[in-house]
């Protein structure tokens, strides 16, 4: 699509055209450099239309593109805008298309409004995540999921009222959690009361709480073994497969993605931050530096994986100076994939594939099964799957049906 067309398709009769039509023109020329689609370029084109249109109606001299003007504009102007079709008024569109027309002038990008929040809390929290780091030893983040629960808990007792340490006590922890049950699952539960619990150790580890308060806080029940892994059938497998268009660029990285899933049991930000120089051809192994346990690990790279690596690798990656393995095809083209990519790949396989869609971990659960009944030892498959201690891989010795049926006892009250 055209820039003529898409400027025609927005407003030919508007005034200002002239005015700004050099800066569209600049910004097309920018948008089609980072790749973007045609719809999403024209989506763009018109947010920043309606912008500029705005921008020189305004009294103030200076008509300079500034964070100050497009944060005005998205917070004054658009929840009330009434400039008539095709002026579009989509949040999250605009915000998308005026951060873009920043990042081309040399500014930085303008995120949402965060929630108020007591400059109290947030200078305890900051405090909380070094403890966390520093001391304790957490990943990123561990360390930012714990602060979202604390900040949960703080900011229902206190709200915009001064920290006051004194005022956590057991009652307020136990109604708190006691609250949260009905909005989450047992084991969301169980994270929420290790936030709460790690933040009152760092509150006793700095002095300013009891030693005894972090033992208040009730263990939610959540039986993890009652439960088998979720995991795919072979013929699950095998359709799963086939969904993905290997003719195509993207059906090449979304497979191949796939497979580093299943059969070597990543996790998705592993997959996502997976390098090219990780990658021993000559040897047939992966090297992992980014794991959740911070150790370097070396694993076998299976025949099929490294075949969907190499097809997508020659036929299927853009041209790029990053070294990420995987990377994005449209904008921004040719920069590493994060790890909602990669999740949003695999869902969207799971539904042409017609599957129930519990998430990436599936896949990590179908590998240890597979090797499970392919003869490997529990040591094999820890190793794999990079557990710190074997008593977390002990979980998959219940997918082995055939075998625990023959040392299963008679249901009393039957016979045997």
């Amino acid at each position: 699509m055209s820039t003529k067309h898409i400027n025609q398709s927005l407003n030919p009769e508007d005034s200002h055209e002239d005015s700004f039509a050099p800066l569209l023109e600049q910004f097309t020329t920018y948008l089609k450099a980072r790749s973007h689609k045609n719809t999403t370029l024209s989506l763009y084109l018109a947010a920043a239309r309606h912008f500029l249109c705005w921008l020189t109606q305004q009294p103030f001299g200076s008509r300079e593109i500034t964070p100050k003007w497009v944060r005005e504009f998205i917070e004054v102007h658009l929840p009330g805008c009434h400039c008539p079709s095709p002026a579009p008024k989509s949040l999250k569109t605009t915000r998308a298309a005026l951060n873009q027309l920043l990042l081309m002038q040399g500014h930085g990008r303008l995120h949402a409004p965060d929630k108020p929040a007591s400059t109290e809390i947030e200078a305890s929290l900051r405090q909380f995540i070094a403890y966390l780091r520093d001391v304790c030893g957490l990943a990123p983040t561990t360390c930012r999921y714990r602060c979202r629960h604390v900040r949960g808990f703080l900011d229902n007792l206190f709200g915009d009222q001064p920290l006051v340490f004194k005022c956590i006590d057991a009652k307020r922890l136990i109604c708190f959690i006691t609250s949260q049950s009905c909005h989450y699952q047992p084991a969301t539960l169980g994270a929420i009361a290790c936030a709460l619990r790690s933040y009152l150790r760092f509150l006793q580890f700095t002095g300013l709480i009891p030693a005894t308060l972090a033992t208040a806080i009730p263990t939610p029940a959540n039986w993890r073994l009652a439960a088998l892994p979720p995991s795919l059938n072979e013929d699950e497998l095998v359709r799963f497969w086939s969904v993905f268009d290997r003719s195509t660029a993207i059906g090449k990285r979304d497979y191949a993605m796939a497979r580093c899933l299943a059969d070597l049991a990543l996790r998705c930000h592993e997959v996502a931050g997976l390098r090219l120089d990780a990658i021993d051809w000559r040897a047939g192994v992966l090297r992992l530096e980014q794991t959740k346990s911070h150790r370097v690990e070396l694993l076998p790279l299976p025949q099929a994986t490294a075949q969907a690596l190499i097809d997508y690798l020659r036929q299927g990656r853009p041209t790029t100076s990053s070294r990420m393995v995987f990377v994005y095809l449209w904008a921004p083209r040719g920069e590493g994939v994060r790890k909602t990519t990669v999740r949003g790949a695999i869902r969207r396989g799971f539904g042409r594939a017609g599957l129930a869609w519990s998430g990436t971990h599936i896949l990590r659960h179908t590998a240890a099964t597979r090797m499970l009944q392919g003869g490997a030892s529990l040591k094999a498959i820890a190793d794999v799957l990079r557990h710190r201690s074997i008593d977390t891989t002990l979980i998959y010795t219940k997918i082995d049906l055939p075998q625990l049926s023959r040392v299963a006892l008679p249901w009393p009250g039957q016979s045997s």
